[in-house]
């Protein structure tokens, strides 16, 4: 059973048009060349957060987008640990593993560490739904959360050549300060924000990445047609946005099954009124143009993760790395 490292994964990314292959394996998935059940999840008596991503993709994948003649035809899970007391213990919070199996036999194919492809990939639907629902998609940015999703984030918005200038926000502002000079080493003119209201106000398009439970700025701060990308708020309980921005928006979802068991932002906003469910839609729908997103005031991309997005991922390491 082949093995690729976080190491292996790093180097590999660099070889993969992560952007195209999830357009398209979106794409795919909303015209049933691809998909998954609900991420099924639960919490140990330790606290450790536990969930698999089954998924698959089929080899019809390569008619929806130049991405080569190799057989796309991939089958596996993803796994993924979310351990808080990992912090104390200077390991990392997130652990995830990626399993392929053969999609003819079952037979087990390869494992792939998933750190750093959960990362890449987060990232990279987050500058699709950008490039499809943003009226501004190159110009004023706002990052919320200078993390490892922050860092990544950044990275793929500028190698899509979407950001102008910068504003970047964190609750320790020290990281916050990490990321703006990622930024300068990039030639971008960046600020560190002293709040998140500060940060959103004037930008085109804003990007939370946060750990928050209540949302991090006032729906005032934000200007008629954001778009926003809600990456850190993946279980129920929690949101970093305000509900009437819920309410006002465009709202598309990663795959609406899974926003209406996990999205915090969309399902907090809709039990307090603020919002409903009608209208919503999932990226995948409008790309493949089977949906139209609702108007609104902005525009709002709720991400979750996918486990078809993880599979295609993973195989397209495979593939690439020769293994």
């Amino acid at each position: 059973m082949m093995h690729l490292d976080e190491a292996a994964v790093e180097r590999t990314l660099a070889d993969i048009d992560l952007v195209a292959l999830m357009r398209a394996t979106l794409r795919a998935a909303a015209s049933g060349n691809g998909g998954g059940p609900t991420r099924a999840s639960f919490t140990t008596p330790q606290g450790v957060w536990f969930g698999a991503m089954p998924a698959w993709v089929s080899g019809d994948l390569d008619k929806t987008a130049d991405l080569g003649d190799a057989d796309r035809n991939a089958l596996g899970a993803k796994l993924v640990v979310a351990a808080p007391e990992n912090a104390a213990r200077g390991l990392p919070t997130h652990r995830a593993v990626v399993v392929l199996l053969d999609p003819m036999t079952g037979e087990p194919a390869a494992w792939i560490e998933a750190e750093a492809l959960t990362r890449a990939r987060t990232a990279a639907v987050s500058v699709v739904a950008t490039e499809v629902l943003a009226r501004v998609p190159r110009g004023a940015h706002a990052i919320l959360g200078a993390g490892a999703q922050g860092g990544a984030h950044l990275g793929a918005f500028a190698r899509a050549g979407m950001v102008e200038r910068l504003a970047v926000w964190s609750r320790d502002r020290a990281h916050a300060s990490v990321l703006a000079e990622c930024a300068r080493v990039l030639s971008i003119d960046c600020k560190v924000a002293d709040d998140a209201d500060d940060a959103v106000r004037g930008a085109d398009v804003v990007t939370t990445c946060t750990a928050s439970a209540e949302p991090l700025f006032d729906v005032a701060s934000v200007a008629d047609g954001v778009h926003v990308n809600a990456v850190g708020a993946c279980v129920a309980h929690k949101r970093e946005l305000p509900a009437r921005l819920i309410g006002d928006a465009s709202l598309v979802v990663d795959d609406v099954a899974a926003a209406r068991a996990e999205a915090g932002d969309v399902i907090l906003a809709v039990a307090e009124g603020a919002a409903s469910w009608d209208g919503v839609v999932s990226l995948g729908d409008v790309l493949a143009r089977r949906k139209t997103p609702r108007s609104g005031r902005c525009s709002v991309f709720v991400s979750l993760g996918l486990g078809v997005e993880d599979v295609a991922a993973a195989a397209a390491l495979v593939r690439a790395a020769g293994v």
